[in-house]
């Protein structure tokens, strides 16, 4: 019984060894790969893109140590319209808390991707993110999309306002990461 237990621990250390070794390292690819934002006004809505931004992936074989890291500055969005993203950046504190950041807490399996768990720091605030992610590969690259919401309010950011009217309080953001395969 000892013996079993010593071979059965040594199997199970060698395998994590061997997932450690095989785990593999990704970076978004600037200027290709997209981080954005969707705000609705009942007159229009607005996107604003950024393809200037920090994306790595540590994506280990059993993803119970992958890690997921993403950090962009505020500044780096455009919305096509230059007035509207210097508001933005006043709305938003873009001086005071001039980045916006997600480290990953879990990475799990699920469908036709993963669910990643996380935490989000916007607005010099800290809050829990949850979204699925589906890899498309292709042509020597891996495709990662996603898209999660999160609200203005819980993050301390005052509406911003068209005529008198505030645009939504949900804010909708996606990404489209690309990074070459090894």
């Amino acid at each position: 019984m000892q013996v079993t237990r010593i071979v059965s621990s040594a199997l199970a250390a060698a395998l994590l060894l061997v997932g450690a070794a095989s785990a593999k390292s990704y970076e978004a690819i600037k200027g290709e790969s997209t981080l954005s934002y969707l705000m609705v006004h009942p007159m229009h809505k607005i996107v604003g893109v950024s393809k200037d931004f920090l994306c790595r992936v540590e994506l280990s074989p059993d993803t119970v140590s992958s890690k997921i890291d993403v950090s962009a500055e505020i500044r780096s969005f455009d919305s096509g319209n230059s007035n509207r993203d210097s508001h933005a950046m006043e709305v938003v504190d873009a001086l005071k808390y001039p980045r916006v950041e997600f480290a990953s807490e879990s990475v799990k399996p699920e469908g036709d991707g993963y669910a990643v768990s996380g935490k989000l720091t916007f607005h010099g605030l800290v809050k829990p993110v949850t979204f699925h992610v589906t890899p498309h590969f292709q042509g020597g690259k891996v495709e990662i999309t996603g898209a999660f919401d999160v609200k203005l309010s819980d993050y301390s950011v005052s509406r911003p306002s068209l005529l008198l009217i505030p645009v939504d309080d949900n804010l909708r953001i996606s990404f489209d990461l690309f990074s070459k395969l090894d």
